[in-house]
This record gives C-alpha cells, sequence and structure tokens, in this order.
C-alpha cells in the first residue's frame, strides 16, 4: 500500500497555500488513581498541537482512562473519563476513532498523539492499531517523532518499534515489582483493602522513616467483638449442618439485631458466599488468590501462598474452613427443614438438592406427574455444553421419591440403626491403607484425564484465537463466543483442579466408633416424623447417587463427632447445636 498524499504536499508542489489538514488526536492515561487525568490530557493535547506542521490542526480528540495493556478491542469502552471536567472535547475513545477511520469519508487525515506508548504498552496491540489506521490510509505520528508526511522511513519504524518494546517491557516491570511488594507485605501479616467483615483494622506507623513522617500507616487485623461471633456461626451453619448459602441469608436476615449486616440493611448471598471464601478468617495472610493475567481470574487454591503460620486472630480453624470449601464445591447444601418453603409453592420435595446423577454429577430437581413424583436431570442433550460434559448421558433420567424414600428407610434401619451396622460398614470401607491408596489413585486418574481434557479444549481455542482473520463483526462475535467458552473451561480446570489437590492433600482418616456412639433401634426411623426426618437427613448430610444404566441408587451418610449430639437432640424433639470445633466429618457410605 502506497504512503497518502496530503493537501499540504500538493500545494508545495504547485507554489500554492497549503491547505489546511484536520488531525485526530489520541490521548490515554492509565489509571485516575497515581496520575492526574487533568493535567496529563491537557499536556498531551498541548504537545501535540505545537508539533503539527503549518496548516495542520487538531479537529477530533479521542481520549480514554484505562490501561495501556488493554486488547485493542477491550478498549475504548470505560467511562472513567465521566468522572473529571478535562476541559478539552471528547468525541469518543479509541474504538471511536478506529470506526471512523474505517468509514467510507474519515473526517481526519492523520492521527497524532504525545508518545508512542500513548497508543498502547502491549505492542501487539499498538502495531494493531498502527496497521488498521494504515489500512485507512491515515498515519499515526508521535510528538517525540520527526512528522515526515512524505512517509515513514527505516530508522522512523527501528526507533518506533524500540520504543514500543521498551513501552511493554516497562509496563510489565512495574507490575512484577508491584506483585512481588504485594506478596512480600500479605507474608508479613499486613491487610490488604478494608478489614473482611468479623475484623477491625489496626493501624501501626508506617515501618519506612520517610513515610512514617508523612502519616501514613500499615494495617494488622484485630477481633471485632460484635461481628466475630457472626462468622463463626455461618461457618457453624455451612460447615457442619451443610446449610445452603439462601438458607444462611435468610436466618441472618431474620435477627439483623444479633446477625448485624456488613453494609447496607441485609445480607445478600453473594456476602455471604465471599464472607465463607475469605481464609483470612483462618488468622493467616493469603496471597495471590487472583491474578490480572490475561482476563482477571480467582487462582486455585494450589497456588495460594498462606504464612507459615498466623498473624491475626483467627475466628474459625483451618480444618472447619477447608470443610466449608468442600460443601462449596460438591454444591451440596441443603435446605432449612426449620424453614418453611415458599407460601406460593405449592408442593415440597422431601429430598431436594440431595439426589444427584451418577453421568453428570449435577442435582437433580424435582417434578411432579399425576400423583407421581420424580427427581429429573437437567441434562439436555440438546445443549452442546451439556453433551460436551456428559457425551454418553442418557436423554431423561428419572428417579421416583416413593422409591427413593423406602430405600432410604432401609438405610436407616440397617447401615445407621441396625445391630449389624458395624459389619455393614466394615463391606465398604478399604480393607487397608494400601486398599485406600489404590481407591485414591484410581479417582486422582479420572480428575487428571478430566483437567488434560479441558486443557486440551482450551488450547484448541487459543489456537483459534491465534489465527488471523477479517475485523468485521461476525469474526468479532466469534471471538467473543470463543472467549466466552474459554472463560467456562477455565472455570471447570479450576475446579476439576482443586478437586485433585484435596484429593492429593487428603489427610482424612475413618473412624468406625463413632457408628457404636449411636443408638440401635432399627424402627427409630419409621417412629420419626417428617420434619424429625429431615433433621436426620440434615445431621448425616444423606446424599443419592442415582445411576440409570444400572438402575442403582448410592445412599451416602457422613458421621462427625457432633452426629451423636444430634441425633439425641432430634430423639428429643429439640433442636440441635453442633460446635465448630466438631470435626474432621468422616464419611460412611452404603450401598444398595
Amino acid at each position: 500500500m502506497g504512503q497518502p498524499t496530503f493537501p499540504g504536499q500538493l500545494a508545495r508542489a504547485s507554489g500554492e497555500e497549503a491547505a489546511p489538514v484536520p488531525v485526530a488526536f489520541i490521548g490515554r492515561t492509565s489509571t485516575a488513581v497515581v496520575q492526574d487525568p487533568v493535567a496529563s490530557m491537557r499536556r498531551q493535547v498541548r504537545k501535540s498541537q505545537e508539533k503539527l506542521p503549518p496548516g495542520w490542526f487538531i479537529s477530533v480528540y479521542y481520549w480514554d482512562i484505562e490501561s495501556g495493556g488493554l486488547d485493542l478491542d477491550e478498549r475504548g469502552h470505560g467511562d472513567l473519563h465521566e468522572q473529571f471536567d478535562v476541559g478539552i472535547p471528547r468525541d469518543g475513545g479509541i474504538a471511536d476513532l478506529l470506526t471512523e477511520a474505517a468509514g467510507p469519508a474519515p473526517s481526519f487525515a492523520a492521527v497524532v498523539c504525545e508518545d508512542i506508548e500513548r497508543s498502547g504498552r502491549d505492542t501487539y496491540n499498538a502495531l494493531r492499531l498502527e496497521k488498521r489506521l494504515t489500512e485507512a490510509g491515515i498515519p499515526l505520528f508521535a510528538t517525540d517523532e520527526a512528522i515526515d508526511i512524505t512517509g515513514a522511513n527505516a530508522t522512523t519504524v527501528l526507533v518506533r518499534r524500540v520504543k514500543q518494546g521498551v513501552a511493554e517491557w516497562f509496563r510489565l516491570q512495574i507490575k512484577e515489582k508491584a506483585w512481588a511488594g504485594l506478596r512480600e507485605h500479605s507474608l508479613d501479616g499486613w491487610n490488604i483493602g478494608s478489614p473482611p467483615y468479623g475484623y477491625l483494622a489496626e493501624k501501626v506507623p508506617h515501618p519506612v522513616p520517610a513515610k512514617r513522617a508523612e502519616g501514613r500507616t500499615k494495617t494488622r487485623l484485630i477481633l471485632d467483638p460484635l461481628r466475630a461471633p457472626v462468622v463463626a456461626q455461618i461457618f457453624t451453619w455451612r460447615a457442619i449442618d451443610k446449610l445452603g448459602i439462601t438458607t444462611i441469608r435468610n436466618r441472618l436476615n431474620a435477627d439483623p439485631e444479633q446477625y448485624p449486616p456488613p453494609k447496607g440493611d441485609t445480607w445478600t448471598d453473594i456476602g455471604v458466599y465471599a464472607l465463607l471464601a475469605n481464609p483470612k478468617y483462618t488468622g493467616h495472610m493469603v496471597w495471590n488468590r487472583t491474578t490480572k493475567q490475561g482476563r482477571a481470574h480467582a487462582n486455585p487454591p494450589s497456588e495460594w501462598v498462606w504464612t507459615a503460620k498466623p498473624t491475626h486472630p483467627e475466628i474459625v480453624s483451618r480444618e472447619v474452613w477447608d470443610t466449608a470449601q468442600q460443601v462449596t464445591a460438591n454444591r451440596a447444601a441443603t435446605a432449612d427443614p426449620t424453614t418453611p418453603g415458599h407460601p406460593l409453592a405449592r408442593r415440597t420435595y422431601q429430598f431436594r438438592s440431595r439426589v444427584r446423577c451418577r453421568a453428570c454429577r449435577r442435582r437433580m430437581h424435582g417434578i411432579t406427574r399425576p400423583n407421581v413424583t420424580y427427581y429429573v436431570c437437567p441434562h439436555d442433550v440438546t445443549n452442546p455444553r451439556h453433551q460436551a460434559a456428559a457425551p454418553n448421558h442418557p436423554k431423561t433420567v428419572l428417579a421416583r421419591e416413593d422409591v427413593l424414600a423406602a430405600l432410604v428407610s432401609d438405610f436407616f434401619r440397617a447401615y445407621v440403626f441396625g445391630p449389624e451396622r458395624d459389619e455393614l460398614l466394615a463391606r465398604q470401607l478399604p480393607a487397608n491403607d494400601a486398599d485406600e491408596q489404590a481407591c485414591r489413585q484410581r479417582q486422582a486418574g479420572r480428575l487428571e484425564k478430566k483437567l488434560r481434557k479441558a486443557e486440551a479444549a482450551q488450547d484448541a481455542l487459543v489456537r483459534e484465537l491465534e489465527t488471523p482473520g477479517p475485523d468485521d463483526p461476525a469474526s468479532r462475535a466469534l471471538r467473543e463466543r470463543v472467549r466466552a467458552r474459554f472463560a467456562e473451561l477455565e472455570t471447570e480446570r479450576q475446579a476439576t483442579k482443586t478437586q485433585l489437590d484435596e484429593l492429593t492433600h487428603q489427610t482424612e482418616q475413618h473412624d468406625p466408633a463413632l457408628l457404636a456412639m449411636l443408638p440401635v433401634d432399627p424402627a427409630l426411623f419409621d417412629q420419626a416424623g417428617e420434619r424429625q426426618r429431615q433433621l436426620l437427613y440434615q445431621a448425616f448430610d444423606i446424599q443419592f447417587l442415582y445411576n440409570k444404566d444400572m438402575n442403582q441408587v448410592t445412599i451416602y451418610a457422613t458421621l462427625t463427632t457432633s452426629t451423636p449430639a444430634a441425633i439425641a437432640a432430634i430423639i428429643n424433639r429439640s433442636e440441635p447445636h453442633p460446635t465448630s470445633s466438631d470435626f474432621p466429618a468422616l464419611p460412611m457410605r452404603g450401598k444398595i
């Protein structure tokens, strides 16, 4: 493609006075935190105006307040500029500049910026911007380079490419040093950001004399005597009672004086979920929980960096916190049997959130067809994502509630309250440590296979994005869908890796003696009323795994050191109140 010809060039060739040349200004500041966007943008405009050749003038202004490291397709869509009165016009951001440049009659003949790093601090995207402008016949100039309207030469191209590489290096170096500083800050026990709910901020004079002289401080965490017990109660409900997020939220909002909400007037599901996921409640500072490399996302727990010892008072033990995470990972939360259902609900399902499909491990939901209640798997064979996750899944998976009720009754009579329960349990547990290790290795093999499959699919999507293609609406839509699918696979990959890490580091030991602490009375379950049965399901965290191909249901029950006291309370028609110290959980399995 040849270089564009400007009116000024034709005028000098004919000896006429130079015609005005409209130019688009492009500006950018990274953030509003460590920079003054007003002063920076005014300086950029002033330097650009001073550098333009005679007859050239800035006719439109495109500028943004955003990171120069963003992908070109993500640039120019923010609204941070609305918070400042810069005092110069704004005709849009970089996205609007490219749209105008690609039009049939652009309103400008060239683009100018203060220095080339203002166009972007990522070399690849800066080159994409320059390429798209060049394809439209519009050159990009910088005030710290010689503006040659006859076209770029080898030397100017070399200098520009070196500067673009240096700009990217500088951005990455600053990020690496800042990240390393945050790591040391966390490992030294200092808190970053606002203190979590349940803690207060203890301001400590800054250890650096110069910063201390400016009145700057660092923060350590101390217990909030009013809210710390609320955190402990939330973890008890989640880790021991296996309650769902919404159920916990409803309990908290039912008594705001005892459970004061962190912000506003009510607790929210997101607030409860974030609280349960915060490892600071164990007394440790934890670094590298999230990353902003590429798209911002959470790192798997295996990549977290914990302080070697507690740095502030703990509210819950590490064992309790780990158990709460396992409940979340398994999505095994259950409804509160003491809380009435929605007033508009026409019926309730006694095994709600307790039945899973063996083929896809998803929870099955209740439906009622004339006088018969079923639990149905939500798998949709017409959904490509469902089909990719479980390609051999049956078209329809239904489990009758009355059959499940009969099976769980037999389970309680024989495996829980029956006189031969010890022998039945012994058949389910590994015979020795070697058998248990072999079982874990088989589980690890399945998880590793699933992990490799997700990573292979991600690699295929990356290759698709790396393949150059036309820059049209259809191609951009395709890239967005590819990115969305990549994000879904990343979530699946992280969940699988978390399960694999937990299996690898599992130190849990079986304790059959717990079973002997329960009463021996095969008729106890049959004599219980509906509400007591729900409490028993909750106390044992009863779970069903339905295998349609084999027409088999596997029933799981979990015993902890708090279970015997909870069962006694249920028998006496009182509410069980286990404590957070009643751990670890020890699984007991029965198969019917």
